[in-house]
C-alpha cells in the first residue's frame, strides 16, 4: 500500500476508537481533598492584591488625592485608612498580581505614585 492510504486508514481508524480511563482514588486521599475544599470555603479573608493610591502624613494632600481619585474613577470604590501617622487610599481587591496590572496602569495615568501590594481581602470584595 501506499504511504498515503496507510495515513489515511489509520488517521480515520483514530476517530472511531474510544478510550476509557478510569482512576481509582485511594480513600486516604480522598479525605484530605474533602477537608481542603470544607476549609478553603469556610475561609473569608484570603491573600491578594490592591492598588495604594497614596499613603501620607499630610491629611490634606490624603483629602486632595481622594477628591482627584472621586473624580476621575467615579465608579471604582475605595477604602481609606489611618494608621497613626499615615493616611492611605486604597482600590481594589484582586486575587494575582496578573489581575491587577491592567487597572493598576489606568490609575498610573493620574497617580503616577500608585503602587501594588499584598493585603487581607474578604473572598467577596475580589474584582
Amino acid at each position: 500500500m501506499k504511504p498515503v492510504v496507510l495515513f489515511a486508514l489509520f488517521w480515520t481508524a483514530s476517530f472511531l476508537c474510544e478510550g476509557q480511563v478510569s482512576f481509582i482514588e485511594h480513600p486516604a486521599i480522598k479525605k484530605v481533598m474533602t477537608q481542603y475544599v470544607v476549609q478553603g470555603k469556610s475561609q473569608e479573608m484570603i491573600e491578594g492584591w490592591r492598588i495604594k493610591i497614596i499613603s501620607t502624613t499630610n491629611r490634606r494632600a490624603w483629602d486632595s488625592a481622594k477628591y482627584r481619585f472621586e473624580a476621575h474613577f467615579p465608579d471604582l470604590e475605595y477604602a481609606q485608612n489611618y494608621e497613626a501617622p499615615h493616611y492611605s487610599l486604597k482600590v481594589g481587591a484582586f486575587e494575582n498580581r496578573f489581575d491587577l496590572e491592567p487597572m493598576l496602569v489606568l490609575i498610573k495615568e493620574k497617580f503616577p505614585q500608585a503602587i501594588p501590594f499584598r493585603d487581607l481581602i474578604m473572598k467577596r470584595e475580589l474584582f
